[in-house]
């Protein structure tokens, strides 16, 4: 039975700069429990529990408060980025906060959601909410359809442009520079597989490995809901099975004999990948 979160953001989207805030306040051993945190972080009591929660969603830190592996090498000062300025990491971050689980709404979005149709209202998108929490996999889980709608403000605040550009802090949001998600007119939005930002073809093979545990053949299905979860056209796709292949010749794609499979007998773990996303 899964697990079903739609708040604990407190209807803040997050700010660029608040997973290294976060980061660097547990690493120095601090709690978010703090009576001092809110003067420590230099936010509001509502946004630690927002920082804290983001923390969790991006799967830099685990149900214990403690830095996971991948948030060590990104938001550690020695090896990824830290300030979170290279395309790349948003992307990485983008993908483990649609599949870590712990907010709801992006992985239904971004999967299945998408699966079905590219524009949608936040009407729809709240219909789909409720009839997805009545499949037997969220049997038992109740749908609030005020903390729905918030959740729904809150994702497309963290994806779409601001119409007003009056306020600097809603440009300051962090996955805004992926242009995933874009306005089609004053009531529908859009996946913006066309125009979002630029693509690093090793994400996709970082993705793939965390997403299969490192196995050695992904059936094609798996690669296509990486690609929606990317909003890369099939297009997208064959030029990175060209790059990967030409990166390391270990790493094919065949569609022989009504089979597409992908083939990685590199030997790299998704945890190698990542250094190699900054060439480091």
């Amino acid at each position: 039975m899964a697990k079903a979160t739609f708040s604990g953001h407190e209807s803040f989207q997050c700010k660029s700069l608040w997973l290294k805030k976060g980061y660097d306040y547990i690493m120095a051993e601090k709690s978010f429990h703090r009576e001092d945190a809110v003067v420590e972080l230099g936010v509001g009591k509502n946004m630690v529990g927002a920082i804290r929660f983001w923390l969790k969603a991006f799967d830099i830190v685990g149900e214990n408060d403690s830095p996971t592996e991948i948030g060590q090498f990104i938001l550690g000062d020695e090896n990824g980025d830290p300030f979170l300025e290279d395309i790349a990491t948003l992307w990485i971050l983008h993908y483990l906060l649609v599949t870590k689980g712990m907010a709801t709404l992006y992985g239904l979005l971004f999967t299945d959601f998408h699966r079905t149709q590219n524009e949608f209202s936040k009407g729809q998108l709240l219909t789909f909410v409720k009839r997805k929490l009545t499949d037997e996999n969220y049997k038992g889980v109740i749908f609030n359809e005020n903390t729905v709608n918030k959740d729904i403000d809150t994702l497309l605040k963290n994806y779409v442009e601001p119409v007003l550009h009056t306020n600097y802090e809603d440009f300051s949001t962090l996955l805004l520079p992926l242009s995933l998600i874009r306005r089609s007119d004053k009531t529908t939005f859009a996946f913006n597989d066309l125009s979002h930002a630029p693509f690093p073809p090793l994400v996709f093979l970082f993705a793939i490995k965390l997403r299969t545990d490192n196995a050695k053949v992904v059936v094609f299905n798996d690669i296509l809901e990486i690609c929606r979860i990317f909003c890369l056209t099939t297009n997208d796709l064959y030029e990175i099975f060209d790059f990967l292949h030409q990166w390391d010749s270990n790493i094919s794609f065949d569609n022989t004999a009504g089979e597409q499979l992908f083939t990685m007998n590199d030997g790299r773990s998704f945890m190698e990948i990542l250094p190699l996303i900054y060439n480091k």
